[in-house]
C-alpha cells in the first residue's frame, strides 16, 4: 500500500530530526541544512539541469532546543517581510548583545560593557533583483554587494580581433552583479542570509588571477550573495524554526571558465587552421581538443562536449554570525569544506550539505550563452579566432537529453 503524502512528509521530518544527531564524540549540529532543489539522490542518476534558469533552494531546520528568535529591534514579536532576525542557539552570559544591526537593550546594568557571546544564525525576509536598490538585509553586507571592487564580476586577460590583429583586453565573466547598485546581489556572503556559505569548485566559484592561474592555496568564493530570496517558517510540526533561501541560477555561476585558442597551426582558409584547438579550463593545464572535433565547429566542442561532460558539485553549510566571502583550503587536502572554515576561526553550526548534478549547455545556434569564454594565442601564430555560421531552421519539440 502506498504511503499518503502526509505520512511521507512526516517520515521525512523524522529522518531529518534523527540526522541531526552528531557523529561519535561530536555534539549534534544546531541546524540541519539540505538542498531542497535540485533533488539529489545518491543511489539514482544525477539530476540534469539546463545551463541556466534552474532552481537552487536551501533549507535550514534549527534544532527545536534553540533559545528562540530575536529581532534587530522591537515592537514586532516576530520578523515580517523586510525584517532582520536571529535564530539564537546559545547565550552563555544571558545578555543579548548581537552585532549590528541588532539594537541591544542598554538599560540592564548587569550587561553593561559585555561583548556578544551568542551562537546564532542571522536572516532577513527579503527578495533581491539584480540592479534594483534593496533596503533590507545586513547593512554592511548590502553595501559590500553594491561595491563592484569588492563583490563584482571577476576580470581576466583576454583577446579581441581587430583589423590589425589580436588586441589584449580585459573581460569580466560570470553573471552580472548590478555594478554600483546596492541590490544585495554579488560574490560574497548574502546580506539576507549572512551565516550561509555556498561553494562550487568551478569557474567563478574559484579565485584565479587575471591569467586564469590558481593561487598557491586553493581559494573559493562564497556564492550565497546570489540568493534571490530568503524567508522562514516560524514553527514547523516538530517545533523547529526553518529558514529557506534560493535563486534562479544565472548562466555562468555554476559553469567552467574556458580560455581557448581556436586557430592552432597553419591557417588553411581564413579563420580555419589545421590543428585541433587548445584550451585551459578553470586554471588547469593547456590541453588539445580531440582530433575530429576540430577545427570546423569549435563552439560545439567548448560549449556542449566539455560543458555537458562535467559533474558539478554544490556544498553548503552555516556558521554562527557572518560567513566569509572567500574561504581557503586551510588543511591542504585540495577541497574547500566546512573543516577549513573551522580552521579559519568560524564556528560551524550545521551539517555540510553536498549535492552533485549535471548540466546541459544547449546549442550555441539556439541562443545558449558564450559568456565564460576567453581567448588566447597559445601557439603564438597570431591567430585565435575561427568563424562559423548558424543554420536557419523552424522551431521544434525536444525531449530532455539522457
Amino acid at each position: 500500500m502506498r504511503a499518503s503524502p502526509v505520512i511521507s512528509a512526516a517520515a521525512a521530518v523524522l529522518v531529518g530530526v534523527s540526522s541531526m544527531a552528531g557523529a561519535a564524540g561530536q555534539p549534534p549540529p544546531k541546524i540541519l541544512l539540505t538542498f531542497d532543489q535540485p533533488l539529489f539522490l545518491p543511489l539514482f542518476p544525477l539530476p540534469l539541469m539546463f545551463s541556466s534558469g534552474w532552481p537552487m533552494v536551501l533549507r535550514a531546520v534549527a534544532t527545536p532546543s534553540a533559545l528562540g528568535i530575536a529581532l534587530n529591534f522591537t515592537p514586532d514579536d516576530f520578523p515580517t517581510a523586510g525584517d532582520t532576525a536571529y535564530v539564537v542557539f546559545e547565550d552563555p552570559d544571558g545578555c543579548l548583545r548581537l552585532p549590528p544591526p541588532f539594537f541591544a537593550d542598554q538599560q540592564d546594568p548587569n550587561c553593561a560593557g559585555k561583548p556578544s557571546d551568542e551562537t546564532y544564525m542571522e536572516f532577513t525576509n527579503d527578495i533581491d533583483q539584480v540592479g534594483v536598490d534593496d533596503a533590507a538585509g545586513n547593512p554592511a553586507l548590502r553595501a559590500a554587494l553594491g561595491d563592484p571592487t569588492q563583490t563584482g564580476e571577476p576580470v581576466f586577460n583576454d583577446l579581441e580581433l581587430s583589423s590589425s590583429g589580436l588586441v589584449p583586453v580585459q573581460t569580466s565573466v560570470g553573471p552580472t552583479t548590478g555594478g554600483n547598485v546596492a541590490d544585495g546581489i554579488g560574490y560574497g556572503a548574502s546580506d539576507d542570509w549572512p551565516s550561509l556559505v555556498l561553494l562550487s569548485p568551478r569557474g567563478v566559484g574559484l579565485v584565479l588571477d587575471a591569467d586564469l592561474n590558481a593561487p598557491p592555496i586553493r581559494t573559493q568564493r562564497n556564492l550565497a550573495g546570489f540568493l534571490n530570496w530568503v524567508s522562514y517558517e516560524l514553527k514547523n510540526p516538530i517545533g523547529a524554526t526553518v529558514v529557506s533561501g534560493g535563486m534562479m541560477v544565472p548562466y555562468g555561476l555554476i559553469a567552467p571558465i574556458v580560455k581557448v585558442d581556436e586557430c592552432v597551426g597553419a591557417q588553411v582558409t581564413p579563420g580555419i587552421c589545421d590543428q585541433p584547438l587548445r584550451y585551459r579550463m578553470d586554471g588547469g593545464p593547456i590541453q588539445n581538443a580531440a582530433p575530429g572535433q576540430q577545427p570546423f565547429f569549435p563552439e560545439a566542442f567548448l560549449y556542449m562536449d566539455l560543458f555537458n561532460a562535467l559533474q558539478y558539485e554544490l556544498r553548503a553549510f552555516v556558521v554562527s554570525g557572518i560567513a566569509p566571502s572567500k574561504l581557503a583550503d586551510m588543511n591542504g587536502n585540495g577541497t574547500v569544506t566546512a573543516a577549513d572554515a573551522t580552521l579559519a576561526g568560524y564556528k560551524v553550526i550545521s551539517n555540510e550539505a553536498v549535492i552533485r548534478l549535471r548540466q546541459f549547455h544547449g546549442d550555441v545556434c539556439g541562443g545558449a550563452s558564450l559568456d565564460n569564454r576567453l581567448r588566447a594565442d597559445f601557439d603564438g601564430n597570431g591567430l585565435a579566432f575561427t568563424t562559423f555560421v548558424c543554420p536557419a531552421g523552424p522551431g521544434q519539440i525536444k525531449k530532455p537529453p539522457q
